[in-house]
């Protein structure tokens, strides 16, 4: 193709059409055009192109916008990706899994972190013992850990209840002097107790007369004021105990029920199978025990004083920067405290007491009664708490009731429906390790073995369906009819023939269990009904190929299997990742909308500047959509190069500044970052999806502006350029 250079100006009218000629953009400047001839290579169109965006810096301003919006969505994708691959380690790492194996049966799907729903409702996994060895043998599969979430709730006493205990504490003790002493203080303190309950319950009676528990109260609190109750009380400390535990404690005013979320599991394979798992007090249960491991927040929040809780999250807010002269929350917390001491005053007996007043003495310089000492230790500002909050666990706390449960004591569990009940013991508390501390929601999640969840949850264990076969048998109700096996049934009338009467020396003797055995007889643990199990894969296993073989298994044996990835497992905690990539996509919306506005506007700006230039083009035989390609080419190519260095820029910034990751101090936000450390991630998808969509961004910018600049009429273009 031919390509002249053409001098001279436009004043005139058109130029002669001789071909190969193409006159100047510009009146009376001097510039090399491609021939237009005839049809032009898109190469040829696309360095006319370039050449345009080279001449004129303004239409810059469009690269730059898709610079600066590549940097920031690829900085927001790697950061989104950064948080969604922590709430994945996060979940998995906490008792979740990469997937959850249960009943295909069931009602509902599986959860580990419940919601307001609650439990779900599944079927148990049949045969579960030789399933497990099934699914070991599945490729992939690193684990399986058997499982089962539930609620249950556990009764805390009120201060009554807790000078009760500490006096049969001491009862129980070897016989010495200083035992009796210590016995006769704290029972001399427990009978002032009781005086000072008996005077609310009076007042409390004249409130509510006609009641028809008031007469037996009054009975039971007058007794325990004469001189006669204590003189039993001394010679018999465990027999008075037993009768004020029963008729008087609950005088004091009612306890509080606090709710334990539990994963009932294997508790010997449960800290193996997740290596976040971290012992915080106590030891675990021994093999072949039952028991329960508190999750340390629960501990910390629920059976923790009060008092030291609050100065707990008086210290977090201190330390992010919230000032007691700014935040009112602050101070709000302060004056709780403060109302509260005379609960915390009336749960102290007289030992601990006494030695509460002379620390509070030491520590603020000066002697002084209990009660106006530790108002003055609370009374904190900016200014002294730092020091007090130290003093508190360094010289008070040793002398306080810091915890309502310690390891080594007995809840009672009740399940969340409030049909059963069960002891069991508290071996420790737990935490997993980099997730959050205390306050992340996973923390609050306790281990309980998964006996004693079945026991909860109402369902027989073998233990119990042999006594029972073996009791239907003696009584000759053996047969199908009577299936110790069968789920419990609604009662009915049955006609039967009486059996014979037994001779009296040949009567029946039944061999009973004990109630609550402490050890999990050999095979019981999963020899019972398993809801649920969680499956940890291999590291380089791929969780896809894993469940597709899982459901493969499932045909070809016939058994009832499903399974669920950890986002589904994960409850409304995994939601926050699906939060994170919608805020992004909100803002890349809001974005997008301002590159397209700015973007058309400075385009059809430049557009109507060079109406002139495309009309000339035009009268010498550019075609309209030869302009209208021109015009299109280069804002795609200010889009491009904008997006292709912007996202680069991005790489850069993400290796040079956070090349080891950016430190998480808040605790409640750890979680979602899979630890004290966010690795924010950039995929080559996320890269090539940021550019594409600001390409796509700015050809929607572009097709206005090069629609109008080239749909202009070669005449009415050049009567504009004349004038």
């Amino acid at each position: 193709m031919a390509c002249l250079t053409w001098r001279g100006s436009l004043s005139s009218g058109l130029p002669p059409r001789r071909s190969g000629a193409c006159p100047s953009a510009t009146g009376g400047a001097r510039l090399s055009l491609p021939c237009p001839s005839r049809e032009e290579s898109p190469v040829t169109l696309l360095s006319f192109a370039l050449q345009s965006v080279l001449a004129r810096p303004r239409s810059w301003v469009v690269g730059l916008l898709a610079l600066g919006s590549a940097v920031l969505l690829t900085l927001g994708a790697a950061f989104v990706e950064g948080i969604s691959e922590g709430t994945r380690r996060s979940i998995i790492e906490s008792g979740t899994g990469h997937l959850q194996v249960y009943n295909s049966k069931s009602a509902e799907q599986p959860v580990v972190v419940m919601d307001s729903g609650g439990t779900p409702d599944l079927t148990p996994l049949p045969d579960y013992p030789a399933l497990e060895a099934k699914l070991r043998a599945v490729e992939g599969v690193h684990d399986v850990v058997p499982m089962e979430v539930g609620l249950a709730s556990v009764f805390r006493g009120n201060y009554l209840d807790e000078k009760l205990a500490a006096v049969r504490t001491v009862a129980r003790e070897p016989a010495s002097e200083a035992r009796d002493a210590r016995l006769a203080r704290l029972t001399d303190d427990l009978e002032h107790t009781l005086r000072g309950v008996a005077g609310d319950a009076r007042r409390r009676t004249e409130a509510f007369l006609g009641a028809e528990d008031a007469a037996e109260d009054k009975k039971a609190l007058e007794a325990v004021t004469t001189p006669e109750f204590w003189q039993r009380f001394r010679a018999a400390p465990l027999e008075s105990l037993e009768y004020l535990e029963n008729r008087v404690a609950r005088q004091a005013g009612e306890g509080e029920s606090i709710d334990i979320e539990y994963l009932g599991s294997d508790l010997e394979q449960f800290p193996r199978a997740f290596p976040r798992f971290e012992l915080v007090t106590g030891t675990m249960p021994p093999p072949g025990q039952r028991g329960l491991v508190l999750g340390h927040g629960l501990y910390e929040k629920s059976f923790k004083l009060p008092l030291a809780t609050r100065l707990d999250e008086l210290k977090r807010e201190h330390e992010r920067g919230a000032t007691f002269a700014d935040d009112e929350r602050l101070r709000t917390l302060v004056e709780r405290n403060g109302l509260e001491l005379p609960d915390l005053l009336a749960r102290l007996d007289v030992e601990r007491a006494a030695a509460l007043q002379a620390a509070l003495a030491r520590v603020l310089n000066h002697a002084g009664e209990l009660e106006p000492l530790l108002r003055e230790f609370l009374a904190l500002d900016d200014d002294n708490f730092d020091a007090r909050y130290k003093a508190f666990y360094a010289e008070l706390a040793p002398h306080l009731p810091m915890y309502r449960v310690k390891p080594g004591d007995t809840l009672v569990l009740r399940s969340s429906a409030g049909l059963n009940s069960v002891p069991v013991k508290v071996w420790g508390t737990f935490r997993f390790k980099g997730l959050g501390g205390d306050t992340s929601r996973v923390n609050t999640l306790s281990a309980l073995d998964l006996v004693t969840a079945r026991h909860l949850s109402g369902r027989r264990t073998q233990a119990e369906k042999d006594e029972a076969r073996r009791d239907v048998e003696a009584l000759g109700m053996g047969g199908a009819e009577a299936s110790a096996d069968a789920e419990l049934l609604p009662a009915a009338i049955v006609e039967t023939e009486a059996p014979a009467k037994p001779k009296e020396e040949e009567a029946p003797r039944f061999e009973r269990l004990q109630a609550w055995p402490e050890t999990i007889a050999p095979g019981e643990l999963r020899g019972g009904s398993v809801l649920q199990a969680a499956l940890v894969l291999s590291p380089d296993a791929s969780q896809e190929d894993v469940a597709a073989r899982i459901d493969a298994l499932a045909k070809e044996s016939g058994l009832p299997l499903a399974t669920v990835d950890w986002e589904m497992a994960g409850g409304f905690i995994s939601g926050v990742v699906g939060m994170t990539q919608v805020v992004l996509l909100a803002f890349a919306a809001m974005l997008a909308l301002f590159v397209v506005l700015v973007s058309a506007g400075t385009l059809l700006l430049l557009a109507q500047e060079r109406v002139g230039e495309v009309g000339t083009l035009r009268a010498v035989g550019m075609q309209r959509r030869e302009a209208f390609s021109v015009l299109l080419m280069e804002g795609l190519l200010l889009g491009g190069l904008g997006a292709g260095l912007g996202v680069l820029l991005s790489a850069s910034l993400l290796r040079v500044l956070v090349g080891d990751g950016v430190s998480v101090h808040d605790e409640t936000l750890q979680f979602f970052m899979g630890g004290p450390v966010l690795m924010p991630k950039l995929s080559g998808a996320a890269s090539v999806g940021v550019v594409l969509g600001i390409l796509a961004v700015v050809l929607a910018a572009s097709l206005v502006p090069a629609w109008r600049g080239s749909s202009v009429s070669p005449v009415a273009a050049m009567r504009k350029r004349e004038d």
